[in-house]
This record gives structure tokens, sequence and C-alpha cells, in this order.
């Protein structure tokens, strides 16, 4: 299984959640934060990932891989 040590229970269920698939919302920084990695485009990505490694790799899980869903759902079901 994919084990992204940047990726906490808690940015998995965030980014679930931001895609409609489970999880629990973030603050609305967090919020405000993936809805930006949603409209950048990869170089603004790759920028945004230095500062936010976990959402950046947990994001990129999510949208490019085809468990990436499932990885995360059980990254998130660790925190219970």
């Amino acid at each position: 299984m994919h084990r992204d040590p940047h990726i906490t229970p808690e940015i998995a269920a965030h980014v679930l959640f931001h895609i409609g698939r489970g999880g629990w919302p973030g603050n609305t920084f967090v919020q405000k934060l993936l809805a930006t990695f949603d409209a950048a485009d990869a170089p603004n990505r790759l920028r945004l990932a230095e500062g936010f490694p976990g959402y950046a790799a947990a994001f990129e899980l999510a949208k490019s891989t085809n468990d990436g869903v499932a990885i995360l759902q059980a990254r998130a079901d660790d925190d219970h």
C-alpha cells in the first residue's frame, strides 16, 4: 500500500471531502488551499507543494491514480 509520510489521516480526510468522496472538511484556509490546487496549472502546483507537501501528495494521489481514493480512504480511517 502507498504510504507517503506527508499524508496524515487528517489531510487524507480533507482531500476526500474536497473531491466529494467522504472525509470531513478542513478549516476555511484548507478548503481554499484545495480549491487553489484544483485551479493551479502544473508549475504552480509544484510551487504549492513546496509549502504544503502533504496536501500536494494527497491531491495528486486522488487525481492521478486509479486506486488513489481508496488509498486515501484507508489512510483517513487510520485515525479512527
